[in-house]
């Protein structure tokens, strides 16, 4: 099931399936570590939400965050790699 990037709750891990921006949106999220299978997770909901990608974190605005669509891992299968790692 997919849901909003800016509807997921702190400290939750997701994966991006779908981006619903213009293709220069798209390009600067991409910049920024945020692309289709990238695991994320959410530090604070908000405006900016500020996530974790790649064990840093970033401010996304709300109205870029609410055109990710991402796939809610599963506690048991969600194993963050070291890098992610805080």
């Amino acid at each position: 099931m997919l849901v909003r990037l800016d509807q997921l709750p702190p400290n939750q891990c997701a994966v991006v399936r779908h981006i619903a921006i213009d293709d220069e949106e798209t390009q600067r999220l991409k910049t920024l570590g945020v692309c289709l299978g990238r695991r994320v997770e959410i530090i604070k909901r908000g405006d900016p939400l500020i996530l974790r990608v790649f064990g840093s974190r970033l401010g996304l605005a709300a109205s870029l965050a609410c055109q990710v669509q991402v796939e809610v891992c599963q506690p048991d299968q969600c194993v963050l790699r070291e890098n992610d790692r805080p």
